[in-house]
């Protein structure tokens, strides 16, 4: 099965358990502990 990086999942299909979000222009962080989402429901939208 083909893999990516965090880095990439995340610019495509937004962020996933263990990553953290700067809230706003503020030093407060939120890191994600459950994803309830199951692999395949990923929103993804295309032009076409």
């Amino acid at each position: 099965m083909p893999t990516i990086s965090r880095k990439e999942y995340a610019s495509l299909f937004g962020p996933t358990v263990g990553d953290k979000i700067r809230l706003g222009e503020t030093d407060l962080y939120i890191e994600i502990e459950k994803d309830l989402r199951g692999y395949g429901d990923e929103s993804v939208y295309g032009g076409g």
